[in-house]
């Protein structure tokens, strides 16, 4: 939900870094989820190494923005993935890393179905 959030607020706020129009428009939103992401580890009492998965959740957001800024419909494959993975992220014991990983795809595909929501609709 945060992601989805943090992909709308561009569209909703005037500001110079968070405009749509600037290069600036999905690094506010994706700092805004890594800040999500930080809180969901920390907050997280039934996985001892919080700094893993929170490092698994940056690594996710990072690889997401970066194949963002490279290719045009990186976010297909990011939304792909995270499906994929909260299908079978309950059905095994996986790591904190991994976990961390999932956290960070999820919150990345908020950001970019809240971007295209917001881009369509406000």
């Amino acid at each position: 939900m945060m992601g989805f959030v943090a992909g709308c607020v561009p569209y909703l706020l005037e500001s110079q870094y968070l405009t749509t129009e600037s290069k600036f428009s999905l690094f506010a939103p994706f700092a805004m989820a890594a800040m999500a992401c930080m809180a969901i580890c920390l907050l997280q009492s039934s996985i001892e190494s919080k700094l893993e998965m929170f490092s698994g959740s940056l690594v996710s957001l990072l690889v997401s923005l970066i194949g963002q800024l490279l290719f045009f419909v990186w976010f297909v494959p990011v939304i792909l993935v995270w499906v994929r993975e909260s299908i079978f992220v309950w059905r095994k014991s996986y790591p904190a890393f991994r976990i961390g990983f999932w956290i960070g795809l999820g919150a990345a595909s908020g950001v970019y179905m809240g971007g295209i929501f917001a881009y369509n609709v406000v």
